[in-house]
């Protein structure tokens, strides 16, 4: 518990800010085909009383399924291959500690250059005897039914007693997504980026499923 807590924390804290994609300048979007990708990684928490968040194993469980059709749904437009499962937990922990430290660095440096592959994700992709292969990750969170209308009038309270110097606005739910693409060959990472926060159920397949088409407009495809 307490590594998935570091996890989403380091995630939390990187899930702001500009949302332009970084691409390697040695490795051409035409050079990348027959993807594999990796079980999607999903940490979404659910807010039952005030606006405190837990993580729930339900609703990552649910997401991360989702995420999972919807890549085998868009496997030709995303150039996907064959899915990747983790053969055991051990494996699962160590790919969520390299993808967090990889959020973490690249979010640091803002380039993608001088970024080697983590050593469990590089061992992957050459055991499998894979060029390239895709990550991803969602996180979120939910409210319970009745919690945001709550949250609002508590919200506009405060600012009738601050007189509207400060009016907190809570948020109802959210999804963000993050994808990279790594590159066994080269060592790298050929492509990263984050979708913005979007003010929706993290559940919702259509949305999610915008997301995910959003997060490689302009690079796999032109935009859509």
């Amino acid at each position: 518990m307490r590594h998935l807590i570091i996890l989403l924390s380091i995630l939390t804290l990187t899930s702001c800010g500009a949302n332009k994609h970084l691409a390697s300048s040695t490795t051409t979007v035409t050079e990348i085909n027959n993807v594999d990708y990796f079980q999607p990684l999903s940490y979404i928490q659910f807010i039952e009383k005030g606006n405190k968040a837990m993580l729930s194993d339900s609703l990552s469980e649910v997401v991360s399924k989702n995420l999972s059709l919807l890549l085998d749904k868009n496997k030709t437009t995303l150039r996907l291959d064959k899915e990747i499962p983790f053969v055991n937990d051990t494996i699962k922990v160590k790919v969520e500690d390299e993808l967090a430290y990889l959020v973490r660095v690249i979010t640091q440096r803002k380039k993608l250059s001088g970024i080697p592959l983590p050593h469990t994700i590089d061992s992957i992709l050459k055991n499998n005897n894979q060029r390239f292969a895709l990550a991803t990750i969602a996180t979120g969170f939910g409210r319970r039914k009745g919690n945001y209308g709550g949250q609002v009038a508590k919200g506009a309270a405060v600012g009738i007693l601050t007189l509207g110097m400060f009016v907190p606005t809570p948020i109802k739910s959210n999804l963000t997504l993050y994808a990279f693409i790594f590159d066994a060959e080269k060592d790298e990472i050929t492509y990263y980026k984050k979708s913005m926060p979007v003010e929706k159920e993290p559940t919702d397949e259509q949305v999610m499923n915008k997301q995910l088409i959003k997060l490689f407009n302009g690079y796999l495809y032109d935009k859509k």
